[in-house]
């Protein structure tokens, strides 16, 4: 074999020791009806002690979930209706990267503002108004 030849297969070897040992999880428990694609549009379902990879397609059903160890031996819960890529999935349950969202501390709308609204416009609401706007001959 010539040198081109040797350097690539070592270069493969490392590439695919380097995808396979980032982000490898274990599943610790599967409760109802979990599945990965295991080729594209081809699902079998999870079995515990299966080692996932980060990029691997999880499905979990209605009233399913799925318990993951992470390397540092951490546990993560995946629930029902999930789908996604392990890695999101993990992210998700752990909330790692996920900012919280909000609410209104303080408003700057004047309570006394004229013509505003009593509330929630209903059917009723809405009739009680037109019959007002209307001169009924009796």
């Amino acid at each position: 074999m010539n040198k081109k030849s040797i350097v690539l297969v070592v270069l493969a070897f490392f590439m695919s020791v380097s995808m396979f040992a980032a982000g490898s999880y274990k599943v610790v428990s599967v409760t109802g009806k979990v599945t990965f694609e295991a080729a594209p549009e081809t699902w079998k379902n999870v079995a515990v002690g299966q080692e996932l990879s980060a990029s691997t397609v999880l499905n979990t059903s209605l009233n399913s979930s799925v318990v993951i160890a992470l390397d540092d031996g951490k546990e993560i819960t995946i629930k029902a209706m999930q789908k996604g890529t392990v890695d999101s999935l993990v992210g998700v349950a752990s909330n790692k990267g996920l900012k919280k969202s909000g609410g209104i501390k303080s408003s700057s709308l004047d309570d006394d503002i004229e013509g505003r609204s009593k509330g929630t416009a209903t059917a009723s609401s809405r009739a009680s108004d037109a019959k007002e706007d209307l001169d009924w001959d009796d």
